[in-house]
């Protein structure tokens, strides 16, 4: 059981990072644009999100950040996001966010956070 406080931390760190994420790949998504420098900032965000799930023990969340992150890595060669596989990865980023807040509040996994790993892992 990890610290309420780290927790909230957790919960926090995706609060500001998930929206960065999501607004990065909804704007890149179809656009046609290649632009790997943002991708990587994206991806750079991802790993933020893994990190800090690692280090208060909740290794499903980290799991999840590491499936967007391995996503977003994967796009770096082109510069460009599949927008077929954006919504996945859109729906993973709310997903680690509602995790890291159930888990902030001591309350049961949500059923977003399998069904997103799940996704990911296709």
């Amino acid at each position: 059981m990890s610290d309420p406080e780290l927790l909230s931390m957790l919960a926090a760190e995706a609060e500001r990072r998930g929206p960065t994420i999501i607004t990065g790949i909804e704007g890149l998504a179809g656009s046609g644009e290649s632009d790997p420098d943002r991708i990587e900032a994206l991806r750079v965000e991802a790993h933020g999100l893994k990190g800090a799930a690692l280090v208060v023990g909740q290794d499903r969340l980290a799991d999840l950040a590491k499936g967007i992150e391995d996503f977003l890595r994967g796009c770096l060669q082109s510069g460009q996001i599949n927008t077929a596989a954006a919504a996945a990865v859109i729906t993973a980023t709310s997903a680690f966010t509602e995790g890291a807040q159930a888990a902030a509040e001591g309350v049961r996994e949500p059923s977003s956070v399998g069904d997103s790993l799940e996704a990911l892992s296709r």
